[in-house]
């Protein structure tokens, strides 16, 4: 992940401590787009972090001068929760600007505030589309799971077939509003049950990759390492030095560590077509050869009785065990379900219901025998099937490390991951070393704060930093930032980052 580009002049800007940081804000009105007094902007707080579940979210707060009764809600009928905020921030004067976010009014709207009769403020904060997107109840068909057979995570050519886009419109999200990268890995089953943001955000934690509601495009799921359509990028970006770092603060993040990683997950595999349900309800009986046969000598069989008889499907593997199946297809049709049936005479059962569209696991069947005795040899359904393997797991562990600081397990789990082949290994494999990894390696973290105005920095992006002349640059990893603008006061950036 690299920083954002900037114009040249807001490069040299940034760089520039004797040009003033400043900040402009622009409401998204349904006439157009206007920019707010920016002698009105007393304070301006952004933050960008990586959440538990995975994906970058920002918020952050505003607040206004309203001594001209510019933010009165009777007023200005527009300021309302969900107004469209874009952040700007300015060098100087107006021309040299950079567009850094673009931001939602929250629930709580405009809040004036007076004290006095001099004082009169307007507080905002500010979120962005992550929370709608996490809001089920605002998505279509959001009490509806959705189950996606063999797509792939993600592929801009083909978005009807990519996870990324069909977990996306779940929000209502369009194909042209995604930047997304390249990751041809097939997901033979899944069910997107919770809201996008959280389905986006556990996909984006199953394959490394920066998912979020950014300033250019609705959404980004970009910077995967496992892409093999863009070239990956850990370059550090910026330096800071002692001279540039006003504060720092060093913890040691010992929580994050682990030397034995678990990978759990339910393996989906896709069967060739084969029997899937066979008719075996006794009693059975047997004719003078020994050949088993259910005799239909009257109704109380419950594929007779029930009109909602359930043929539940199981396939073998390739080890010939019997497993459960998710997802079946190519089911013999309701004829030849018919013709392939065996008897022991010459007359069949009439089928009542063969419903095999309801369920993709099982058939609803109800059979009649219209008053005739028959003896049925055999009544089975074939088709193409997805099977679970469930509790499969994949273990990884570094034995050095464990002689050194005892086992350290850590339980990782994710039902969006693949089988596919990765640099000439599964790709489940390779991610669960990629854990490992991670794990091993915690170096420690760092807080810090500079009168640097980062305004280009990004979470997930690398840079360096310097403390004391006595040691070198480290390379680091920024999880969280925070830009804080008060107009009598200096910028500051805060930073959360990471040694790699």
């Amino acid at each position: 992940m690299k920083f954002y580009e900037v114009p040249p002049e807001v490069d040299n800007a940034i760089k520039n401590t004797s040009i003033r940081t400043f900040v402009r804000v622009v409401f998204e009105l349904a006439d157009g787009d206007v920019y707010i007094r920016d002698s009105d902007v007393l304070e301006c707080v952004m933050t960008s972090y990586k959440s538990e579940d995975g994906g970058i979210v920002n918020l952050g707060e505003l607040l206004l001068d309203n001594t001209h009764g510019s933010y009165d809600l009777e007023q200005h009928a527009e300021l309302v929760p969900g107004l469209g905020v874009q952040i700007w921030y300015c060098f100087g004067e107006r021309t040299n600007t950079f567009f850094r976010f673009h931001m939602f009014v929250d629930a709580d709207g405009f809040q004036i505030q007076e004290t006095g009769f001099s004082n009169k403020t307007c507080k905002i904060k500010l979120i962005d589309l992550s929370k709608k997107l996490d809001d089920q109840k605002l998505q279509r068909n959001w009490t509806d799971a959705q189950t996606v057979v063999h797509s792939l995570v993600c592929d801009k050519l083909h978005p009807e077939n990519s996870l990324v886009h069909i977990i996306a419109a779940r929000g209502g999200i369009n194909a042209n509003e995604i930047n997304c990268g390249t990751l041809p890995f097939d997901i033979p089953y899944v069910v997107v049950a919770g809201s996008a943001w959280k389905e986006l955000c556990a996909l984006a934690k199953a394959y490394n990759a920066v998912v979020e509601c950014g300033k250019d495009m609705t959404i980004s799921f970009i910077e995967s390492p496992y892409d093999s359509g863009n070239e990956y990028n850990d370059d550090s970006c910026f330096s800071l030095n002692e001279c540039e770092i006003t504060h720092y603060r060093f913890f040691n993040n010992r929580e994050k560590y682990a030397n034995n990683v678990r990978l759990k997950y339910t393996r989906y595999v896709q069967m060739e077509r084969q029997e899937l349900w066979s008719y075996s309800d006794a009693p059975v009986w047997y004719d003078e050869d020994m050949k088993p046969y259910y005799p239909f000598t009257d109704d109380s069989r419950k594929i007779i009785s029930d009109n909602d008889y359930q043929a539940i499907y199981t396939a073998k593997n390739d080890e010939g065990k019997t497993r459960n199946v998710v997802y079946a297809d190519s089911i013999d049709s309701e004829a030849e379900f018919l013709e392939a049936m065996e008897v022991t005479g010459e007359d069949k059962p009439v089928v009542i219901q063969y419903d095999i569209t309801t369920y993709k696991d099982r058939a609803i069947v109800q059979l009649g025998r219209d008053g005739k005795l028959i003896g049925v040899r055999k009544a089975a359904i074939t088709g193409r099937a997805i099977i679970s393997e469930t509790n499969y797991s994949v273990f990884v562990k570094d034995d050095e490390e464990i002689a050194s600081h005892g086992q350290i397990v850590r339980n990782i789990t994710s039902k969006f991951l693949s089988d596919d082949v990765f640099d000439g290994e599964p790709f489940c494999q390779r991610r669960a070393k990629d854990f490992l990894s991670e794990c091993v390696n915690c170096k420690g973290a760092y807080y810090l704060t500079t009168f640097i105005p980062l305004i280009h920095a990004r979470v997930g992006a690398f840079m360096d930093i310097r403390l004391n002349t006595k040691n070198g640059f480290k390379k680091v990893r920024i999880d969280e930032l925070t830009f804080r603008y008060k107009k009598e006061e200096a910028f500051s950036s805060e930073l959360w980052v990471t040694r790699v």
